[in-house]
């Protein structure tokens, strides 16, 4: 069917660019805004605006404080049945949707993360996708 092959390359094409399209339900009460890329979106106005979160998205902005960032999560081997990303044992993340186009709320911060780097969740082997506008 041309219409599902579509949607399939429209749900691709936004995995690549590090925007969720399903289970989005699932980042509710979970992660702000600016936090999810919206301001590479131009979906934030700082200058303007009354929105939940607020306060506590131009304080980040503000501070730099933004330390973790929803990233696309690509699976090289075996099964996530953890929510908790780890490398040797250090949390980098956390597994928030969970489908054929995984995302996570990484720590991009911190010291040990990179982008080249294999990361464990549960039972899988992971690498965290750089998006093309990073």
């Amino acid at each position: 069917n041309l219409k599902s092959v579509k949607q399939e390359e429209y749900y691709n094409l936004s995995f690549d660019l590090g925007i969720p399209q399903k289970n989005t339900n699932k980042l509710k009460d979970k992660i702000f805004g600016i936090e999810c890329n919206f301001e590479e979106l131009n979906a934030i106005d700082f200058k303007k605006g009354c929105y939940v979160g607020q306060e506590n998205t131009s304080r980040i902005k503000l501070k730099e404080k933004l330390n973790k960032r929803l990233f696309a999560i690509k699976v090289l081997e075996g099964n996530i049945n953890s929510e908790e990303i780890v490398l040797e044992n250090k949390e980098i993340g956390k597994l928030l949707i969970n489908n054929n186009n995984p995302f996570a709320l990484i720590k991009f911060k911190n010291k040990d993360f990179k982008f080249e780097n294999v990361y464990k969740c549960g039972d899988a082997k992971i690498k965290v996708k750089k998006p093309l506008w990073l």
